[in-house]
């Protein structure tokens, strides 16, 4: 009986219509009738949170202490707008959201058994705007029967629910991707004019590069609610942005859907959003900018030598006073936090394959030239085109002293410490610093 809705024993309630304490009275008053055929007298209060506190006070006496033949059944959406008193009385069951293909399925089941047509694309949409309910799902599905007749397409579902459709989204990342903000505004004013729903629109649009962020980092559709012909798409389309990309264009939209809601200019909103996204610089991963530099170092091999490089000994040869600011010249340009200290040197003498150059300046700044040292004799061998090596003949300065400068000094020591454990754990990050010299400037 209670299946097929006809037992007197099960009654259903409205929270949202019956929220009124005279309701709850009246509840109150029937309760003590005993069940005329099943063992209990069931009541189900839907939307219980709509109730107002007047309503749940009432109602608290009764779950304090309620009569045996009587059982209550609450539900929620809103869990959190029901006070705690009447939670603690209460047993707790989360339903989880039904899966979209069960609902597609059970859709198709439905559609068969009435003989209505339904293209799988209509149904997956329709199961998506239920948002994991199979109510929901129905209802809207009788909505689309009304509206279209006996059989339900991709595109009657997108005219009766408003639902954009795809192709829209792949044009925008598309304009996006190219920086073309001249189509990009032109492609806004013609949805806009369109009477397309903003909103709708920059939602989609979210859900669009969230499609593409998951197709590009598990490099599979496994994840995407789409259909079979749009997954294929997504993982082919998604090659073509990084996810430092797709996460700046999701929190660019998310920060838009929140301004447009409370402004007077929507359109203005949606329009600046896009462009926005149109107009940040792409970035590039530390493995690609290293396979470039590795590029550029063997097309840099395979160039012509200089002249100074082809004739060593002639570099050799030059007094050490002229060749000393050629090789401060070529640090600097490399490295020049290095070549403004080194321009402080005098240079003494070549002797022994070693350039010997006398320097006065912090400790600080000797413990920088020393840890790059194999550095500074790679250049010095690239302007002489000799295995010369740099000596120097510290004369430190202690420019700060007392308890100062052994704070200041303790402060940069375990920051090196922390960048060198850095390098030694990231293998990754240690090579991107040797291959573009970076120094830190502290």
């Amino acid at each position: 009986a209670i299946i097929q809705g006809r037992s007197m024993d099960v009654m259903e309630i409205d929270g949202a219509s019956n929220r009124r304490i005279e309701e709850i009275r009246n509840l109150r008053e029937n309760i003590n009738y005993t069940p005329s055929e099943s063992r209990y007298r069931i009541y189900i209060i839907d939307e219980v949170h709509m109730l107002t506190n007047e309503a749940f006070n009432a109602l608290l006496k009764t779950l304090e202490e309620p009569p045996a033949h009587a059982i209550f059944i609450f539900a929620t959406t809103e869990i959190h707008r029901v006070p705690a008193t009447i939670l603690s009385r209460c047993q707790r069951y989360d339903f989880k959201r039904i899966p979209l293909d069960t609902i597609k399925k059970h859709l198709k089941l439905i559609c068969d058994r009435e003989k209505i047509g339904a293209e799988d694309d209509a149904l997956l949409e329709i199961a998506k705007k239920a948002d994991g309910s199979m109510r929901d799902s129905q209802s809207i599905l009788d909505q689309i029967i009304s509206f279209s007749g006996q059989n339900v397409t991709l595109k009657s579902v997108q005219q009766a629910l408003g639902v954009l459709d795809q192709e829209v989204f792949f044009k925008l990342s598309a304009l996006i991707a190219a920086h073309d903000i001249k189509g990009i505004l032109l492609y806004a004013r013609e949805l806009f004019g369109s009477g397309v729903d903003l909103m709708e629109l920059l939602t989609g649009l979210e859900e669009h590069f969230r499609n593409l962020l998951v197709s590009r980092a598990m490099e599979s559709a496994d994840l995407l609610e789409v259909s079979e012909m749009y997954a294929e798409r997504y993982i082919k389309e998604a090659q073509g942005f990084e996810e430092r990309d797709l996460i700046s264009y999701l929190t660019l939209l998310g920060q838009a859907i929140q301004e447009m809601k409370w402004s007077p200019q929507p359109y203005l909103k949606f329009e600046l959003s896009l462009v926005k996204m149109a107009q940040m610089p792409e970035t590039k991963s530390i493995e690609a900018i290293l396979r470039e530099l590795s590029q550029v170092k063997k097309k840099a091999l395979k160039a012509p030598k200089s002249s100074v490089s082809s004739s060593p000994a002639s570099a050799l040869a030059t007094d050490v006073h002229i060749l000393w600011p050629k090789v401060v010249k070529h640090i600097n340009s490399k490295m020049p936090t290095l070549g403004s200290v080194l321009a402080q040197a005098e240079p003494q003498s070549i002797h022994n394959g070693h350039l010997r150059v006398s320097l006065r300046c912090e400790r600080f700044n000797s413990e920088r030239l020393d840890k790059n040292m194999k550095f500074i004799n790679a250049g010095i061998r690239e302007v002489t085109g000799q295995p010369l090596g740099l000596k120097i003949d510290y004369e430190i300065v202690e420019s700060i002293t007392g308890r100062a400068g052994e704070k200041l000094g303790k402060v940069r020591e375990e920051k090196l410490e922390k960048l060198e454990q850095l390098r030694k754990e990231n293998v990754l990050f240690n090579k991107f610093v040797e291959e573009l010299g970076l120094e830190p400037d502290f």
